[in-house]
């Protein structure tokens, strides 16, 4: 129960910056070309802060690229555009408040959260090159995307802030232990629809009537194939060949890519500055630092002794040897750039943590990847950066022929050495071709333009790095079947709707309190049982999830009520006691644990109201 409610709380409390670090990466090539027509001008004003149509376009190709595109319809469409920029609304407003209220978050916060991004990781060290093609697949750039996670984690300083400020009391906390933690005793009893079904005759002329009488209910679908021409990156790449010359001009004009950063592994000893000391005691604890390095100084091996004198215990059993410390991912990469040779001592450096003296155990200097480490990936980036060129090219010349001459596909084909496909037929509810379970595709091919009038249709996106342009070539109208077609189908569905008649009509007979003679006859006619569930949370896998949730929903013991289950079977549930939560079942852990998740909750709540109080507030402008 308490993890259900934890998984909960955490859903609420995502945080946004574990959201950039979890990006996929994606290559946004076919979209980013169709989308040919940027401006700088303003998509949304607010509160005298413009919001670029530039901006919006890019973050709206995010999102797509997380959709399934086969399955995105115009509406689809329309709403996920609507929803970037009301997320865009929602982030500016926020953000325009974190800053007045006073919170910040520095680039360097920003880098040190970046370099740990799993994404950016090469043998569990940052790496440069990768950290550079990621950011360019996605459309950022180093400084863009900097920004992006120093605004997520400065709203979740503003977030958190709520968060830590909030507070239940007692008897609240008392009353949601009651209702959530409550569990319940009861019993239910199941009528199956298969045993019904087997008491049940369907005649013939009850299949003919009911045709008859429905119809239009039993039509072949309206059909169209298609004929095609598809442009794809993949088919471009397979082409493009990356000649030595090239690869070698790339790799020597972007060494700084390829680079393997310094790293230091040091022993310390920590003399620790408590939170909120003194001038003088932080004077003092300098002093005894001051002290050791001198006796350092005069006799270097002393190290090992004076790691006695070291705050940091957890270090201890590996005589004070911390992991390799890699340039530009902590502060002490700086503090320990001047130690190259091993053995060497730092004098005492001031750190967050206090004061602290570093030996130097091992050094590895910066090293750059030769050519041959890194010759298939730089390949693979100028192979990538020609494909894009040539597709914009060929996206370009393909959306101008198919518009110029609607009638026919084949100057497209030649025009752009592509081939002509044919579509099996299939319905507006799609069909087996990969090609026809495309829901936007299957659109397009239904709709007034292409199916109607005859055109060409404007380039439509299968993936990431292909677009189709169709015509119809057969259209398949809709007609009535044949009774011989479907008797069998409408014999199945009476025979479910009336088992499901007869299911309730038994159930509805159970659900008097009083049980009777003639309820237990009617149980032992259709040969039907009680089972118990005891215990039973609200998010219990004990029975039924709609059964749990009925006798959830009953007020007091020995009511009773009916649910009909996604498969037709009626299910009678008996409530027979309610068991409330209390704190004292929970172990002090515990009882901490869930009373932070219920203030958490309170906090969330609490943002929530103060987010939608500044968009409602807010001055937005919408272009």
């Amino acid at each position: 129960m308490l993890q259900k409610l934890n998984e909960r709380i955490q859903g609420v409390v995502a945080w946004l910056v574990i959201v950039l670090i979890a990006i996929t990466f994606t290559l946004f090539g076919v979209d980013y070309y169709l989308q040919s027509h940027q401006t700088s001008n303003a998509k949304v004003v607010i509160n005298g802060q413009p919001l670029t149509n530039q901006a919006f376009e890019v973050n709206y190709r995010r999102a797509r690229a997380q959709e399934d595109l086969a399955q995105l319809t115009a509406a689809d469409e329309k709403n996920l555009q609507n929803q970037v920029l009301d997320q865009m609304v929602t982030n500016e407003v926020t953000v325009q408040s974190a800053r007045r209220n006073g919170f910040e978050v520095g680039p360097e916060q920003a880098n040190a959260a970046i370099v740990k991004i799993a994404q950016f990781q090469e043998d569990g060290h940052f790496s440069s090159e990768r950290y550079q093609q990621a950011l360019n697949a996605a459309l950022f750039t180093p400084e863009s995307f900097q920004n992006e996670v120093r605004q997520g984690m400065l709203l979740n300083q503003q977030r958190f802030a709520f968060m830590g400020s909030s507070f239940a009391l007692p008897s609240e906390i008392k009353r949601f232990v009651r209702l959530y933690m409550q569990t319940r005793d009861y019993d239910y009893l199941t009528i199956p629809l298969a045993s019904l079904e087997k008491q049940i005759t369907i005649s013939a002329d009850d299949i003919n009537k009911y045709y008859k009488e429905h119809q239009k209910e039993f039509m072949s679908p309206e059909q169209v194939s298609v004929d095609y021409v598809t442009l794809s990156m993949r088919d471009l790449r397979s082409k493009i060949k990356i000649s030595e010359d090239d690869i070698s001009r790339y790799y020597n004009e972007n060494q700084s890519n390829y680079l393997t950063p310094a790293q230091w592994k040091v022993a310390h000893i920590l003399f620790a500055v408590p939170e909120g000391a003194s001038l003088d005691e932080k004077e003092e604890i300098k002093k005894k630092a001051d002290s050791a390095y001198a006796q350092l100084q005069k006799n270097p091996q002393d190290f090992k002794q004076l790691l006695s004198l070291s705050d940091d215990k957890l270090s201890l059993p590996e005589q004070g040897i911390l992991p390799w410390i890699v340039a530009g991912q902590s502060e002490y990469s700086k503090l320990l750039s001047p130690l190259t040779q091993a053995g060497q001592i730092s004098t005492p450096l001031e750190t967050k943590h206090g004061f602290e003296i570093f030996k130097l155990i091992d050094y590895k200097p910066v090293t750059t990847k030769n050519l041959t480490e890194v010759k298939s990936t730089i390949e693979e980036q100028l192979a990538a950066d020609m494909v894009q060129a040539q597709y914009a090219q060929a996206l370009e010349q393909l959306t101008d022929l198919s518009y110029q001459t609607p009638d026919s596909l084949a100057p497209v084909a030649e025009a752009l050495n592509l081939k002509i496909q044919h579509s099996l037929p299939f319905s507006r509810a799609g069909g087996t071709e990969d090609l026809s379970k495309n829901k936007q595709l299957v659109n397009t091919a239904f709709s007034h333009d292409v199916m109607e009038l005859g055109n060409n249709s404007e380039p439509i996106q299968l993936d990431n790095d292909s677009v189709v342009v169709l015509r119809v070539k057969d259209h398949i109208a809709t007609k009535e079947l044949p009774l011989t077609m479907v008797q069998e189908q409408i014999k199945t569905l009476l025979l479910k709707n009336a088992a499901e008649i007869k299911a309730k009509e038994i159930g509805k007979n159970l659900l008097n309190p009083v049980e009777d003679q003639k309820q237990r006859d009617l149980i032992a006619a259709h040969q039907l049982k009680w089972s118990s569930v005891e215990k039973a949370s609200r998010d219990g896998e004990k029975s039924n999830n709609l059964v749990n949730d009925l006798a959830f929903n009953l007020l007091r013991p020995e009511s009773r009520d009916g649910v009909t289950l996604e498969n037709g079977d009626y299910v009678v549930v008996r409530l027979k006691h309610i068991n409330d939560g209390t704190l004292g079942a929970l172990d002090k852990e515990q009882k901490d644990s869930l009373i932070q998740q219920i203030e958490a909750s309170y906090g969330m709540m609490d943002y929530d109201l103060y987010v939608n109080s500044l968009i409602n507030h807010a001055q937005i402008e919408r272009h």
